[in-house]
């Protein structure tokens, strides 16, 4: 078995745990209601861990391979130094206003039918954006999983556990926004996207530079999702569990290389 196939089988792999968390979360949302809030908890703990200590130490490593494309003239050198964690805030940007829209959308609706906002969903127009720029996200994270490996190696296996999490509580949120159009078809949609991005990444394999712009508007869209969703907000979180959950992942980050 060749390398490269490795690889490619590896990525497929993850790509099918992904499939499968999308598919499945709100099922084992459903089974796992008791324990909300720690599983909440812990997710951000996972969450924040990894985008501190995986993903931004790595877009930080962007520049060379950002300036052998565009160039190294002085003016470039130094839009470049801001440039990686600007597509960072572009990707954190893009996900605060699709969450103000669907709680400024649920707010209205409740308006008008005197139901509470826990009872009320976003309008079908905000849930079709929401869900296209999702699934985006969830294609690019999946056609950028061949770099991952190449730049892992079997730190993939901590890489999906803190994806997954990551999957799971957006999931919920977007169930939460949507109700029934999620469930019924959001989630579906979501499901298809790692089998996209998968195979898309065999099809047109990506250059380094573009996998480094690609995980870098990621880290914005996680980390958002870590803010919004998964740090435990004052009275309703579980501390202990994040704590926990953030201490696993990071030990699991800063014993990886001695493995290696």
């Amino acid at each position: 078995m060749t390398s490269e196939l490795q690889i490619v089988l590896l990525a497929l792999i993850v790509a099918l745990v992904f499939v499968f968390v999308h598919l499945s979360s709100p099922k084992i949302y459903g089974f796992s209601k008791r324990y909300k809030k720690k599983i909440l908890s812990f997710s951000g703990g996972v969450a924040s861990a990894y985008v501190f200590l995986d993903l931004l130490p790595l877009i930080e490593n962007a520049d060379p391979h950002l300036h052998a494309i565009l160039g190294s003239s002085p003016l470039i050198t130094i839009f470049l130094e801001k440039a990686i964690f600007g597509v960072a805030f572009i990707g954190f940007l893009v996900f605060f206003v699709l969450e103000y829209l669907a709680l400024k959308s649920r707010g209205y609706k409740a308006q008008q039918t005197t139901k509470s906002l826990k009872e009320t969903n976003a309008s079908r127009n905000v849930f079709f954006l929401h869900i296209i720029l999702t699934a985006v996200v969830s294609l690019i994270i999946c056609y950028s999983l061949r770099f991952e490996i190449l730049t892992t190696g079997w730190g993939i296996v901590i890489y999906t556990i803190a994806l997954s999490l990551h999957f799971f509580i957006s999931d919920r949120s977007m169930e939460e926004h949507y109700g029934t159009l999620y469930v019924k078809y959001g989630r579906y949609l979501l499901a298809l996207m790692p089998i996209l991005g998968w195979s898309l990444s065999i099809l047109f394999p990506e250059r380094t530079s573009e996998a480094y712009v690609l995980l870098a508007f990621i880290a914005g869209a996680v980390l958002f999702n870590v803010i919004k969703d998964e740090v435990p907000n004052s009275g309703t979180g579980k501390p202990l569990s994040f704590f926990t959950g953030a201490l696993l992942y990071s030990g699991l980050i800063l014993i990886l290389p001695w493995i290696h």
